[in-house]
């Protein structure tokens, strides 16, 4: 019996490891090589004000009705006390082309984490975007509480590998300023959360720079779930909401004040109808290895 008892223990423990090592391959991570002297000085005003926004659409209509009702609002400024604060816009280079997302900062270990969008740090497939910069409290032009810049990138496997929307998930692990990490910055950080009910309400939040927007504002869009959308495996969520590029990978805030996906894609043939992933086992693999790396 004694022996039986041990083989199952050791059983566990292997199963356990496995687990961990699959939760491990989830994630993918790049340390960033560039310093922040030079990722500041490449963002001149000029360069942030041309910057385009990032857009990722579907063919189709991803199923549902045409219309489901939201309300949309412009955050009033300024955006630099607790949690507005939290929210900031996103810089990168892919390729040679310089584009703008949304990110959120979020309570973490490290204090450094900016959770955000897959394809704001990825192409999906493909390779980490350059030049990487978050300006939270962003507006008009301003970044009143500094300018941070990534010192690692991470995302999903699932989306670094094949660009699977179920998994269009990102972090940033930013450096500090004279000192002060991020979230000492903004005055704290966002909570997250994983595996919770998707039919609940939300408040998606990002800086929308395409059409009829400007990408200089925060806006937000309080919605409840409208459906899942069934052509993505493991399903994506949908709630009403009118924003557009240049929202990618800003947060939805459950009524309990945690994050529970990002804005991620929408159809061209589905109007005012934003997608985002559901966060599970996956996202908080990715949030765990975000938060226990090194600034």
């Amino acid at each position: 019996m004694k022996r039986l008892a041990v083989l199952v223990v050791l059983a566990a423990l292997t199963s356990l490891a496995l687990a961990v090592s699959a939760q491990a391959r989830s994630v993918v991570a790049k340390r960033v090589g560039q310093s922040r002297a030079d990722v500041t000085r490449y963002w001149t005003d000029a360069r942030m004000r041309a910057a385009l926004p990032i857009e990722r659409a579907r063919p189709g209509g991803g199923g549902g009705s045409p219309t489901y009702p939201f309300t949309p609002f412009e955050v009033p400024g300024p955006y630099t006390s607790f949690p507005t604060s939290t929210n900031g816009k996103v810089f990168f280079t892919e390729g040679s082309t310089n584009y703008v997302c949304s990110g959120t900062a979020l309570t973490s270990v490290n204090a450094s984490v900016v959770w955000t969008a897959g394809h704001c740090v990825n192409a999906g497939p493909g390779a980490f975007h350059t030049n990487w910069m978050f300006a939270p409290a962003y507006r008009d032009g301003a970044s009143p509480l500094g300018r941070f810049t990534a010192t690692t990138l991470l995302t999903t496997e699932q989306w670094r590998a094949a660009g699977s929307f179920a998994y269009d998930l990102g972090a940033a692990v930013v450096g500090s300023i004279a000192g002060q990490s991020l979230t000492s910055t903004t005055g704290g950080g966002r909570a997250i959360t994983f595996n919770g009910p998707r039919n609940q309400s939300y408040t998606a939040y990002g800086y929308p720079a395409a059409k009829k927007f400007s990408g200089q504002r925060l806006r937000g869009c309080a919605s409840s779930w409208a459906f899942d959308d069934t052509s993505v495996t493991p399903n994506t969520m949908a709630i009403g909401c009118d924003m557009t590029g240049g929202s990618s990978g800003g947060a939805w805030i459950t009524t309990a004040g945690a994050l529970a996906s990002v804005n991620s894609y929408g159809y061209g043939t589905l109007r005012n109808v934003m997608f985002g992933p559901y966060q599970g086992t996956v996202a908080e693999s990715l949030y765990g290895q975000a938060s226990a790396t090194s600034p």
